[in-house]
C-alpha cells in the first residue's frame, strides 16, 4: 500500500510540475505585438526611444553609442545599446516598463563630448486591454547635438 501511495504521489507531483511549466511557457510570447497582454509575473508594456546625433556644425555623427538605462527606479532592465547609422539615426526599443530613463550618447570620435539626458516615458493605449497588467506603449524622440572638446578648452 505504501508503494502505491508513493507512486501516486510522484505521479501527481509530476503532473503538477508539467502544468505549472505550461502556464509559464504560455505567457512567454515571442510575437512583436501580442493579441493579448501577458498576465503572468509582472506588468508589461513597451517603449521606443529614437533620434539623431549631430555635431555643432549639423554634421551627422556616425557610429556613436547610445545607451538607455533605468533612472531613479529599481528595474530588471539592463542597459540597452545601439549605434548610430550612416546618417546619425538610432532606435532602441524594449518590451519592458521604464518610467524614467537616462539616455547617454558616447561618440566614437574623440574630438566630441559625450552627452546624456533623463527623459520621462508616457505610456499610451493603457486602456486598450481593460482589467489587465498591460501598461501600454511609450515613444520618445531624443536628439543630441554634440559639442566639440576643442571649443571647451579655449
Amino acid at each position: 500500500m505504501k508503494i502505491i501511495k508513493k507512486h501516486l504521489s510522484s505521479f501527481l507531483t509530476g503532473i503538477c510540475s508539467v502544468l505549472l511549466s505550461l502556464l509559464g511557457f504560455s505567457c512567454s510570447s515571442s510575437q512583436e505585438e501580442p493579441d493579448y497582454p501577458c498576465m503572468y509575473g509582472m506588468p508589461t508594456g513597451s517603449f521606443e526611444i529614437k533620434g539623431t546625433v549631430t555635431d555643432e556644425n549639423g554634421e551627422d555623427v556616425v557610429n556613436a553609442e547610445i545607451r538607455v538605462c533605468p533612472h531613479t527606479e529599481p528595474s530588471y532592465l539592463t542597459n540597452l545599446t545601439d549605434k548610430t547609422d550612416a546618417v546619425g539615426n538610432y532606435t532602441i526599443s524594449s518590451h519592458n516598463i521604464l518610467h524614467m530613463a537616462k539616455v547617454v550618447c558616447i561618440p566614437e570620435q574623440g574630438d566630441l563630448e559625450p552627452d546624456s539626458i533623463v527623459v520621462e516615458l508616457e505610456y499610451k493605449d493603457r486602456d486598450k486591454y481593460a482589467d489587465t497588467w498591460y501598461r501600454g506603449h511609450a515613444e520618445k524622440n531624443v536628439d543630441f547635438i554634440l559639442k566639440s572638446k576643442n571649443k571647451n578648452k579655449e
